[in-house]
């Protein structure tokens, strides 16, 4: 039996979109989604002379990154998605560090004008006063037992260190609340 050879395919009936092409000018307008106009004026100012879609794509970039400062509502709505996403980003951020600057200036602020000191320096000062005291109290039955009882000073030096005890457990009760 005979090989049989294969037909080429036949090519496909265009589609309806297809049928309805656009002139060259217009498709490029309507890729890049700006007017027809536009395009006159960006060749005006050293836009590609062609219709290639990946050199308007990069000129517009190259245009809107080198213009970013100076853009107005009309040429952002124009710019590629990726550059408005990053400009929207750049934007937030920028809002987001002008109020951090703000509620930190207020913060300052009302410190200096209620006369507040930060906690951890508050605590540092109580610590730099404590702890030489808490040191003077551990040693102080010993130092008076003798003088308050001189016949048992070791039941005075107990009876001065259960006082202390107290204090420091009273103490301690206070800063846990």
């Amino acid at each position: 039996m005979p090989k049989k050879e294969k037909q080429p395919a036949k090519p496909a009936k265009p589609s309806k979109s297809e049928k309805k092409k656009l002139p060259p000018r217009e498709a490029l307008a309507k890729a890049l989604h700006i007017g027809v106009r536009t395009i006159a004026h960006l060749r005006k100012q050293g836009a590609p002379a062609g219709y290639d879609l990946e050199a308007w794509r990069k000129f517009l970039e190259l245009r809107a990154t080198a213009n970013l400062t100076g853009l107005n509502d009309v040429t952002a709505e124009h710019l590629p998605a990726e550059i408005q996403k990053l400009r929207a980003r750049l934007l937030a951020a920028q809002t987001g560090k002008e109020e951090a600057i703000r509620k930190l200036r207020e913060l300052e602020l009302r410190q200096r004008s209620e006369n507040l000191v930060p906690m951890a320096e508050a605590k540092d000062a109580v610590k730099r006063v404590l702890a030489p005291l808490a040191g003077l109290l551990e040693s102080m039955p010993k130092a008076v037992a003798l003088q308050a009882n001189p016949t048992d000073p070791l039941l005075a030096e107990e009876a001065v260190r259960a006082g202390l005890d107290k204090v420091f457990t009273m103490m301690g009760e206070e800063l846990e609340k």
